[in-house]
């Protein structure tokens, strides 16, 4: 099919026809209960791109201008979008809400219902044009942006997903620095006191040299935690036995933990499973670094549309709007493991009442 050359009136009838195929597929999205019809950002996109389809299906070498034209709209960091294409900061920005590619796909399917009777219409086809030969083209038109709109989609969960385990990395660092490093020096400090004491004073010697023994055994015992931190994943057995297991290893007898699951959790997808496991294991570590609780209550309820838990101490709490601790407790690894899932963590805390984590996860569907 030849381009026609672009001009005034041509730029007005692809602005025409974009039109109408636009309101149909927006017709059909909102009938289907769409998630993309949620956002007014994402209405502009979709409005965008099918006047970018259009254009490049009738084989007109340019878009008509609109409001929404990629040098007049932001994207929804604010950063302009003139040098990226629509398809890929569209797949950045659905990555950034939580709308799966699912919804995309199924966007691209009503949008292909939407055009090709408009296209091939008396009024959209260009003379000559063989009906097939444009839904061809309109066929590669839509699927390309989708390709190109789930590359950006995977690549910004990808940086999410390598920025929670370096965060991981870096807990790991602090555990080793904080408490095994300080442990050794620790202990070091009570065997130089009691070779001071050694010859004077036997009694006191011996107890700087059992202050040692306590301190690399502390130290010996953070060691062991983290390593077996490091070995453990979900894995087959699920993640109701590798969260037992762990309640098991680290829960001293003082504190009273109970699990209690609802439905079967061994259903639930390899990824899920994985990164809910660390939201809660962190949780649980909070609680138990942070709080002195006596109480900690694990609740995991999983069902065909999502899957939600609860994590509750009875221990000091704190004010949630207190950074340092928010950072130094773990939580903006824990939001960022939802945001993969594309769910949603909510933290309630007050001084001595104890602290309240849970997230929620769909398994099919929007983000939450």
């Amino acid at each position: 099919m030849e381009p026609r050359q672009p001009d005034d009136e041509s730029h007005g009838d692809t602005a025409v026809l974009a039109g109408q195929i636009f309101d149909t597929f927006r017709e059909r999205l909102e009938a289907e209960n769409s998630v993309l019809m949620q956002s007014p950002d994402t209405v502009r996109q979709l409005r965008r791109q099918v006047a970018s389809i259009v254009t490049e299906v009738l084989g007109r070498s340019d878009p008509p201008a609109t409001p929404d034209s990629p040098e007049e709209v932001a994207d929804d960091l604010g950063e302009p979008v003139a040098e990226t294409p629509l398809a890929v900061q569209i797949g950045a920005s659905r990555a950034l809400r939580g709308v799966h590619p699912v919804e995309s796909l199924r966007a691209a399917s009503a949008l292909f219902d939407a055009a090709l009777p408009v296209l091939v219409g008396p009024g959209g086809r260009p003379d000559g044009t063989d009906p097939l030969v444009l839904s061809a083209a309109l066929h590669r038109a839509v699927m390309d942006r989708v390709a190109l709109a789930s590359l950006a989609y995977v690549s910004f969960l990808m940086e999410k997903l390598q920025a929670s385990r370096q965060e991981e990395c870096r807990r790991i660092a602090r555990e080793l620095h904080d408490r095994v490093g300080h442990g050794m020096g620790l202990a070091l400090q009570h065997l130089d006191l009691h070779r001071l004491y050694a010859a004077q004073d036997p009694d006191r010697a011996e107890v700087k040299l059992a202050a040692a023994v306590a301190s690399l055994g502390e130290a010996l015992r953070t060691v062991q935690q983290l390593s077996a931190e490091l070995r453990r994943s979900v894995g087959a057995d699920g993640i109701e036995r590798a969260l037992r297991a762990y309640l098991r290893a680290n829960v001293p007898a003082t504190v009273q933990a109970t699990f209690q699951v609802t439905g079967d959790a061994k259903l639930l997808p390899s990824d899920v499973s994985e990164e809910l496991y660390l939201i809660l294991r962190e949780a649980v570590r909070n609680a138990l670094r942070h709080a002195a609780p006596t109480r900690i209550t694990i609740d995991l309820e999983v069902t065909d549309l999502l899957v939600r838990a609860t994590v509750v101490d009875d221990g000091r709490g704190f004010e949630p709007g207190n950074v340092a601790f928010s950072q130094g407790g773990g939580l903006p690894s824990m939001g960022e493991r939802a945001d993969l899932l594309r769910g949603q963590l909510d933290l309630h805390s007050r001084l001595g009442q104890g602290t309240r984590i849970g997230v929620q996860v769909p398994l099919r569907g929007e983000r939450l």
